[in-house]
């Protein structure tokens, strides 16, 4: 193992290239996907109804895809499966362009979006585990926090860039992306070689039902379901209710939003800091993001203006500051030997999940309790705290630093 990858307490150097790689990822994606209903709807005469439903199959794809490259992972390294997600991604993107180009037909369009999210989960698995592997338990959150704010930078900048160029051919923007994939690939390619192993990982390969039989590792997982319940709203139910309720334009709303992408581009980095400086233990971190994230989006019952909303989303982002580093942190110590992989899968196909489901039950509360704006939004945070709750309980647990990761 390189020397700056034993370093207990400074993260290592390669974590940039990480986070770089990560950028080009998010940056990638956030320039096309935006604007796809737009291209099918407005420029391909194309139902609203029907293009609506690439989004569930794009769902249902994040969510059967993480346990396959979670296996992959485990099995062959994390390296190969980086790579195989980023220029397996570049070569669907390029295949749109052509699809778009020859004007193909919806269900084209459709197949390959699907097979994009599969294809995506491949590098968010992979990587996530290459950095458990190149960090020590003393400077893991901190890295995570480099990888939080290289994804937000491509988040930021994505749809602007996006927004730029749509007048443009929008077969070249599938171009553009495929390029981009590729480009990321690269950095992994030349700046990621295949981590050495925690000794943990190095025993006999454990089965399957090792997963199933932790009961820890599974009510953590539980817990993240819950959360993703409620952290789905952020893009679903509270843009609905901003602009129908409170009355914000939707240009005014896009500037909120980006309140969560630049407060994490600014204050992730710093906050973890802090954290680590006060020795706060990763149970409370977990239970205080998920208290930040349930206030900010209970406070939004109150809201009556944009300023307000604009307050409401940098509370809650002051939450995702919080509680996803020590999250990525948990699930490293309590992975199973040589299940690595597989637990970051089991992470992203509960988030998956929790992102399918939290949109639907947003949309059946405020149908049933839009005149009551308080009531909504403090019956939407419940699966939240339910999630910080469960966090204490299993903070003797979670808390340990005797793990070998």
């Amino acid at each position: 193992m390189p020397p700056d990858q034993c370093n207990a307490e400074k993260p290592p150097r390669i974590t940039y290239f990480i986070a770089s790689a990560w950028t080009i990822n998010c940056l990638a994606y956030s320039i096309i996907y935006p604007f796809i209903p737009l291209y099918l709807h407005q420029d391909r005469g194309i139902p609203m109804t029907k293009v609506g439903t690439i989004f569930p199959l794009m769902g249902l794809a994040t969510i059967a895809a993480p346990p396959l490259w979670g296996y992959l992972t485990d099995r062959f390294g994390r390296r190969p499966i980086m790579q195989l997600g980023q220029i397996g991604r570049a070569a669907v993107f390029g295949s749109l362009a052509l699809a778009a180009y020859l004007q193909a037909p919806f269900e084209i369009f459709a197949g390959l979006l699907m097979l994009s999210a599969a294809v995506g989960a491949a590098f968010q698995v992979a990587a996530n585990s290459y950095l458990v592997d190149i960090t020590s338990p003393e400077n893991r959150e901190i890295s995570v926090g480099r990888i939080s704010v290289g994804c937000n930078v491509g988040w930021a900048f994505g749809p602007m860039l996006g927004s730029f160029l749509s007048s443009i051919p929008f077969y070249y923007l599938f171009g553009i992306t495929a390029t981009l994939c590729t480009v990321c690939w690269g950095v992994c390619w030349v700046f990621c070689p295949e981590p050495e192993r925690k000794n943990s990982e190095k025993k006999e390969k454990l089965p399957f039902s090792v997963m199933l039989k932790n009961t820890i590792l599974m009510e953590l997982i539980a817990y993240v379901f819950l959360l993703s319940l409620l952290t789905s709203q952020l893009f679903s139910t509270m843009s609905v209710f901003a602009t129908s309720d409170v009355g914000i334009l939707r240009k005014t709303l896009g500037v909120i939003y980006s309140v969560n992408g630049f407060t994490i581009i600014l204050c992730q980095q710093p906050m973890t800091m802090l954290l680590n400086q006060l020795k706060v233990m990763t149970s409370r971190r977990l239970l205080l993001g998920t208290v930040l994230f349930a206030i900010g989006f209970a406070i939004m019952g109150f809201c009556s203006n944009a300023w307000h909303m604009a307050c409401s989303v940098l509370i809650l982002t002051l939450g995702e500051l919080t509680v996803f580093p020590a999250l990525f942190a948990a699930l490293a110590k309590i992975a199973p030997p040589g299940k690595l992989g597989m637990t970051m899968a089991s992470r992203s196909l509960a988030e998956g999940m929790g992102t399918a489901v939290g949109p639907w039950l947003g949309a059946l509360a405020y149908a049933q309790w839009r005149g009551m704006p308080p009531l909504l939004w403090s019956i939407l945070v419940i699966p939240a705290i339910l999630s910080g709750i469960g966090f204490l309980r299993m903070g003797k647990y979670i808390n340990q630093q005797n793990n070998q990761r």
